[in-house]
Order: C-alpha cells, then sequence, then structure tokens
C-alpha cells in the first residue's frame, strides 16, 4: 500500500495548526449493539465502506462480545457501541470492557434517547460518549490519529483534552471542492461561529438574519443553483415558519439543514413535517456534524 500524505487543522480558537502525518495502516473494529435500521446507519456504511476498517467481529450485546474474549483473546484497535437507550449496557460490563480495552479506541455511539444521559447520570466516561450523528466524523478523526499512533484518549481525559481533539480538521477530510453556504439565524455569535467552521471547511459562507425579506433580497442576487441553507430552527416561531417555507419553495437551495440544541425534541414540534429539514445539526456537536453535512451535500 502506498503512502499518503495528509495535513491536520486544529481550529481551536483563531489558531490552526498544520501537521504532516503518513497513513498505511488497517484498524480492526468490533461493533457492540442493536442496530434499529436509523440511528446508526451513517456511522454503520462508513465503518464498512472504509478501506482503513476492517470489522472483524459484531455482537448484539457487550456481554455477548465479553464472553467472546474481546480484550482478551481477541483484540481489536477501535471498539464501537451502539446504544438505542439509556441504561441498556450494565456499569460492571462497561467497567470490565474499559479495563481490557485501557490503551484501545472506545466509541460510545448514543441515540436521542440517551441524549440527557451526561446530566441526568453517567455510565460511560464523556471522553468515550458521542451522538450517533456525529459518530462518523469522530471515528474518521480517530481512524487518523490511529495512523500516526496518537495515543486514545483515557477515560479520565477532561473536558478540555476532549473539545482540543475533536476541533481537529485533517485537510484529507476537508471537501475538495469548494461550497457555497448562507447561514440563518437570529442568533449573531451563532452566525459568526458556524461561518467560521464552514470556512475552515472549504465553504464560502453568507450570514443572514432570519429575515425572509433578508434571504429573498441575498438569493435575487446570486447565480449559483447549488447553494447549501442552514437555518436556526431554535429562533422565534414565526420567523422560522416563515423562512422555511421560503427555503422550501426556492430552487436556488439544493440542500438544506436545521440547527437546534435538542433534535429529539423536534419530532414533536410545531414544524410541518414536510417543511423539516431533511438533516438536523446539534448546536452542542458543531465541529463534528458540519463536517459531515458538507460531505454529504
Amino acid at each position: 500500500m502506498g503512502v499518503e500524505k495528509a495535513e491536520w487543522i486544529a481550529l481551536i480558537g483563531s489558531e490552526r495548526k498544520l501537521v504532516q502525518f503518513t497513513k498505511s495502516k488497517t484498524a480492526n473494529a468490533v461493533i457492540i449493539g442493536r442496530d434499529d435500521g436509523s440511528t446508526f446507519r451513517d456511522v454503520l456504511q462508513m465503518l464498512r465502506q472504509n478501506a482503513h476498517v476492517r470489522v472483524i467481529s459484531e455482537h448484539q450485546t457487550l456481554l455477548a462480545a465479553l464472553d467472546a474474549g474481546l480484550g482478551r483473546t481477541m483484540s481489536t484497535d477501535f471498539v464501537i457501541v451502539l446504544q438505542s437507550c439509556s441504561g441498556e449496557f450494565a456499569q460492571h460490563e462497561i467497567n470490565e470492557l474499559i479495563g481490557r480495552c485501557l490503551f484501545g479506541r472506545i466509541v460510545c455511539c448514543y441515540g436521542p434517547w440517551c441524549a440527557a444521559d451526561g446530566r441526568s447520570h453517567e455510565l460511560w466516561p464523556v471522553a468515550f460518549r458521542i451522538p450517533a450523528a456525529s459518530a462518523a466524523s469522530l471515528i474518521e478523526l480517530e481512524l487518523l490519529g490511529f495512523q500516526t499512533d496518537t495515543p486514545a484518549m483515557f477515560p479520565m481525559s477532561a473536558g478540555e483534552e476532549i473539545f482540543a481533539r475533536r476541533s481537529q480538521f485533517p485537510v484529507d477530510l476537508v471537501p475538495s471542492v469548494r461550497g457555497n453556504a448562507i447561514v440563518i439565524s437570529s442568533d449573531s455569535e451563532l452566525r459568526t461561529t458556524v461561518a467560521g467552521i464552514l470556512a475552515a471547511l472549504n465553504c464560502e459562507c453568507t450570514k443572514m438574519p432570519l429575515s425572509p425579506t433578508a434571504i429573498r433580497s441575498h438569493l435575487a442576487s446570486q447565480s449559483d443553483c447549488s447553494l447549501l441553507a442552514i437555518i436556526d430552527l431554535d429562533g422565534p416561531r414565526t420567523d422560522v415558519h416563515a423562512c422555511l417555507n421560503l427555503l422550501h419553495n426556492e430552487r436556488r437551495i439544493e440542500n438544506f439543514a436545521g440547527m437546534s440544541v435538542f433534535e429529539a425534541s423536534l419530532a414533536n414540534s410545531d414544524i410541518p413535517e414536510a417543511r423539516q429539514p431533511s438533516v438536523i445539526v446539534e448546536k452542542t456537536e458543531l465541529l463534528l456534524q458540519l463536517r459531515r453535512l458538507l460531505q454529504r451535500a
């Protein structure tokens, strides 16, 4: 296998750090948990199609994986856990897994029913937990760390360490074709943050208020017919509805996504299903989910 070179961009504050590395290793992965057909579709597709991942074993329960010798007779580089509901895995099983794979890479991909676990109770170390929608991006990032022999995160890693690790944007994971997007929100700081992330991801971005008039005026001046629109769904309801109606009927918008603090709550919101964006980006996971969004666009 030929040696490929790439660079890492660490986006922390306004600083960028470039690091070169070579990539040639294949990682062995074990998948644990039940696939419901939708929640984990993205991450499972990435794992099974990535040329640098070899899925060596799959188990529906953590106990079954431990009984099969995971971390003892069965060694692996990655353990990917799919958690559909809170408390799905017993604490002693989680502790046993961590003890056996202390220096490996463990990723617990949790679904929307587990989003509050970090506030109400915590079974998994925060360094291992990631929303299912962000999991594919995080695992791709960790795969590049595996290629460079970068140590895995430890269970006791602090929040600052976790944020710094997940704020890296390797160049070969950044879309090579420059995109064009508009970010719509009544929150100016959110608009600026999203625009900064998109700029680092090779996407030209225009920031706009949550105003149909402003959006219509901007689109009228554009010749590009393949725009990506990202709209804040947590703004004033009247303005959100008006902007969604405009975006839905605007032919220049090829793709549009929403942003929300808590994605699961939108299922019971007053936004008609026909007007809801097909993709929702969680505001607490902007760094990873925006990159995944651009890869799809």
